[in-house]
């Protein structure tokens, strides 16, 4: 009976130390353990490391010429365009299809066209409102066969200039001061400060649509803005104290004023801001008007005593000498102006100039944007997957979860269809660098949804040691009374086996006399 309930227990035993480790263990760290999911590390790393390596970016160009015919014109620009970019080291690899006008697809004012004139000098013209480059020649130009040569030469430091300039070293490593960081949604906030609490108007509605609408229409492929307008009383922002100086620059407008003030006083959901404000002084402060607007005009006259000061990231100041007087209305004629000065500091803000009304021809200016952003887009989509592989591997408990993995994946799918676009050299025109700038915004999207989710931004991970001292009060006496209980019955199974083994060996000891004495 001793025997059988031995047994008993340490059958009992047995299954309670098996169901221990192969149960509770597995089920502990299953239970326990982070999902992290297959991140394409590997191909991410390459493409940081080996930058563009997959890019060659193709601009169709289409020639025609407008008194002589050259049936073979654009074979020959396309010698020397090739040679002049060959000779240019490209950090992004791009070039020029030079193409006949004849093989043109869709509207030519959505193209880049080259005519070809017959003047009596040599030289260009770039147009303001498309993308045309006229190149004019001379007779001698054509006997000594220079025609290419001054059209390759053209197109690629005139017409091209911003993709010769920006691709031939690491644009990801220039920094604009006084541009705002690119973004397609921006809020453009217009507003009008006085010092005092007179009565105003303005007729903000009618200076907007009449000159903000057009340029709004013009920069819609690269920026959709929302705008509001407001007047603020009682704030001219203090400028009185700048009157001491002789002459007022920028950097001292960003010193003296505090802008926190006037940007928290507007809401809005887009990521980036660009601000207008037409700021008039206070006549208790400035009664004789701001001494460093050094204008030689009557305070009645305002639409000339102002002054335009662009702020870097911000926005742009237009600063008036005299204060507004009671019932004042400022009129389209007087904000026109603003408006006009306040285009040509826009692009500077977005980047498209580095300096105010730099630009002579927005059309090309603005479709080498186009392609800039782009490729910018695609370096800082690359630059955000790859802090995302370096961010968990430097955290191996944290959490992967598969949303992240499926960002990543139509990241990497999204980049690919881009650069399809980009080195097709068949494709070309408006429809098509708006469509991969868009692309390009979708994924800067997509890679940040993948860096920034909740759980990768809140690092919620739990080290090894950390589920070992939160599970040990659990398991820990559990865990004790099995293997103490285990081994305490082993140890009476060897006590109860030798126990019977002595008894057998004295049993034995007792019937061996008795069988000698039978013989």
């Amino acid at each position: 009976m001793p025997i059988c309930n031995n047994n008993l227990r340490l059958l009992v035993g047995l299954c309670f130390v098996g169901l221990y480790l192969l149960v509770g263990v597995p089920l502990w760290y299953n239970l326990t353990a982070v999902y992290r999911a297959p991140l394409p590390v590997e191909y991410i790393r390459s493409l940081h490391e080996q930058k563009f390596h997959d890019v060659h970016m193709v601009i169709p160009v289409y020639i025609k010429s407008i008194v002589y015919r050259f049936p073979d014109v654009h074979e020959a620009v396309q010698v020397q365009v090739n040679h002049l970019l060959n000779s240019r080291y490209q950090f992004v690899p791009w070039s020029l299809q030079v193409l006949p006008h004849s093989e043109m697809k869709g509207p030519e004012s959505e193209n880049h066209v080259i005519s070809l004139v017959l003047d009596d000098f040599v030289g260009y013209s770039i147009s303001y409102s498309s993308k045309e480059t006229t190149v004019f020649f001379d007779d001698r130009s054509v006997i000594s066969n220079d025609v290419p040569f001054f059209v390759a030469q053209t197109i690629i430091e005139h017409t091209f200039t911003l993709e010769l300039e920006q691709l031939s070293s690491d644009f990801s490593r220039k920094h604009e001061t006084t541009a705002i960081s690119y973004n397609p949604n921006i809020h453009l906030s217009v507003s009008l400060l006085t010092g005092d609490g007179y009565p105003i108007s303005w007729e903000i509605d009618s200076a907007l649509k009449e000159y903000f609408t057009p340029l709004r229409k013009l920069l819609s492929p690269l920026v959709n803005f929302t705008v509001d307008t407001g007047i603020t009383y009682y704030n001219d922002l203090n400028l009185h104290i700048l009157n001491e100086s002789q002459s007022v620059t920028e950097q001292d407008i960003s010193h003296a004023i505090d802008l926190s003030e006037l940007s928290s006083m507007n809401y809005f959901e887009e990521p980036v801001s660009l601000n207008l404000a037409i700021i008039f002084p206070s006549e208790l402060t400035a009664p004789s008007g701001l001494q460093f607007i050094n204008n030689n005009s009557t305070p009645e006259d305002y639409g000339n005593n102002w002054k335009s000061y662009v702020v870097p990231q911000w926005g742009v100041f237009v600063i008036n000498k005299y204060p507004l007087q009671r019932d004042s209305k400022l009129t389209g004629s007087f904000l026109v102006p603003i408006m006009y000065q306040f285009a040509n500091d826009l692009f500077q803000l977005l980047g498209l100039a580095k300096n105010s009304g730099d630009i002579t021809h927005p059309g090309v200016t603005i479709d080498s944007f186009k392609r800039w952003t782009t490729l910018r887009n695609i370096n800082k989509a690359e630059e955000t997957l790859w802090s995302l592989v370096k961010l968990a591997n430097s955290f191996e408990q944290m959490s992967i979860p598969h949303e992240v993995l499926t960002n990543t994946t139509a990241a990497l799918d999204l980049r690919l269809d881009i650069i399809d676009l980009l080195n097709d050299p068949k494709k070309g025109g408006d429809l098509l660098w708006n469509q991969a700038l868009a692309l390009s915004n979708q994924l800067v999207k997509l890679s940040e949804t993948a860096f920034f989710h909740s759980e990768m931004v809140q690092q919620n991970f739990f080290p090894q040691e950390h589920k070992i001292a939160v599970y040990l009060p659990l398991l820990g006496p559990s865990s004790v009374v099995i293997f103490f209980g285990f081994i305490k019955l082993m140890k009476e199974r060897n006590q109860n086996a030798k126990a019977e083994n002595e008894k057998e060996d004295k049993d034995s000891q007792k019937s061996e006399p008795s069988n000698s004495t039978e013989k």
